[in-house]
């Protein structure tokens, strides 16, 4: 690495030494970039980790960016990081070669390993059907025997991951997370660790306006069609309990929890296939700042801005001062020693809430307009929620009201006469839920 850059450096006017990428040959660029897989920048952190480099966790939000805006497209991007993570653990495997010690070894193996768990996560889904459709036994041993080994390992390793992980990852949210991608990630993973070099870079479309509110049929069919399996599993289940084996009366009970489980599951993955109505053509990021307008008498005003985005800025007013729709005013902001004036059209107004578009002049002035806004040092300080500590079950009751709505959107869908059945079922889980056992608040 320092033969390459003393070989290709270059010196910038303010007599700082940079490196010069563009006069490095593309194989030598290689060296250091993972241009081998669509996943760059893990290969990339890799490959700069095996030329003993040190990287530090700032913990600290120094940027934000676009997630996906829909289901679909989400999907689209995570199954681009499972196969490219499948592509690293063939072509620059982290548990060989030179350079790691045991530590990054076992911390990248695992994060490529995540993204194979589609198929383990399939089988999970499946397993229980085996045993109540077909009389298949998957585990050749007496229930009883099950859940004196199992209940006990799936309570002890859940407890330990939220004392763990709590003020991170909260209980059961993960494998609803799984449910959703398992069916998706299973094939592109499977394909790149036997041929790596397969597939091709798709970049995630990001952005855009949504017209109306709709359910994707096309993105959830694989988990409409494990839902009819497994309430097909279920009444086989029921059935079995009355007119089946006596000693088999243990067997059917756990694998109907087991299929309760995945139900609720499989509910959430449908609840997030239900994509809401998006008619902003850029995202608003929220702020509290005071800043100064100026109206067309030239009277200036201190204000809040609440929102801001590249198109336009969310003010609240204080009491006395009127804008009506339509109103031209200047809005100053400060960015550091300087600044900046731009022209706001007033668009709409809710008592003191006034929405704004910003009216640029030159092609300087937005420049200046977003150094002040998106590109502030304390830009994204306010934006990451207070850690909150996992309670299991709460995570629990939440999961299940995520099923329960999901299972209530699908409904509603395919039967919008039946509206009102539809909200006593949410009724009458909100009355059931309102009798559960709830832990008491503390204050400190």
């Amino acid at each position: 690495m320092e033969k390459l850059a003393g070989k290709h450096v270059k010196v910038s006017e303010d007599g700082k030494a940079e490196l010069d990428l563009a006069s490095i040959p593309i194989e030598q660029v290689a060296k250091i970039f993972g241009v081998e897989t669509v996943t760059e920048d893990a290969h990339t952190a890799l490959k700069l980790h095996r030329l003993g480099y040190n990287s530090a966790y700032l913990n600290r939000p120094l940027a934000a960016g676009l997630a996906t805006e829909s289901l679909s497209a989400h999907i689209g991007q995570r199954i681009r990081w499972a196969r490219g993570m499948a592509q690293i653990f063939r072509l620059d495997n982290p548990l060989t070669g030179k350079g790691l010690n045991w530590g990054q070894r076992l911390c990248y193996a695992n994060a490529m390993l995540y993204f194979l768990n589609g198929i383990p996560r399939v089988i999970f889904l499946l397993a229980p059907l085996a045993f109540l459709l077909l009389h298949s036994y998957i585990v050749f041993a007496p229930a009883i025997m099950i859940a004196i080994y199992a209940i006990p390992h799936l309570v002890h390793a859940n407890l330990a991951n939220s004392r763990l992980q709590g003020k991170f990852r909260h209980s059961f949210w993960a494998e609803m997370y799984e449910t959703v991608l398992a069916w998706y990630i299973l094939r592109p993973t499977t394909v790149a660790l036997i041929s790596p070099k397969h597939g091709k870079f798709n970049v995630t479309q990001k952005g855009g306006v949504t017209e109306r509110s709709f359910f994707d049929w096309r993105i959830s069919w694989p988990y409409i069609t494990l839902i009819s399996l497994s309430l097909l599993g279920f009444g086989f289940g029921v059935w079995r309990l009355f007119d089946g084996p006596k000693d088999e009366y243990l067997t059917v009970v756990l694998n109907l929890f087991w299929v309760t489980y995945n139900l609720i599951l499989l509910g959430g993955a449908v609840a997030v296939a239900e994509e809401a109505k998006q008619v902003r053509q850029a995202h608003r990021n929220n702020v509290k700042q005071a800043v100064t307008i100026v109206d067309n008498e030239e009277r200036m005003y201190q204000v809040t801005m609440t929102d801001f985005s590249h198109a336009g800025v969310g003010l609240e007013l204080p009491k006395g001062l009127l804008l009506r729709e339509g109103d031209i005013v200047h809005l100053i902001l400060h960015d550091g020693f300087q600044q900046t004036a731009v022209k706001l059209h007033v668009k709409s107004r809710r008592g003191q809430s006034v929405g704004t578009r910003v009216l640029f002049d030159s092609y300087e002035q937005e420049r200046a307009f977003l150094r002040a806004t998106f590109a502030r040092a304390d830009a994204w300080l306010g934006w990451r929620p207070e850690d909150s500590v996992d309670r299991p079950i709460q995570s629990l009751r939440e999961v299940v009201g995520i099923g329960i709505k999901g299972y209530q959107r699908l409904f509603l869908h395919m039967a919008p006469r039946m509206r009102p059945v539809a909200n006593l079922l949410g009724k009458g889980w909100r009355v059931f839920r309102s009798l559960l056992p709830r832990s008491p608040i503390t204050r400190n």
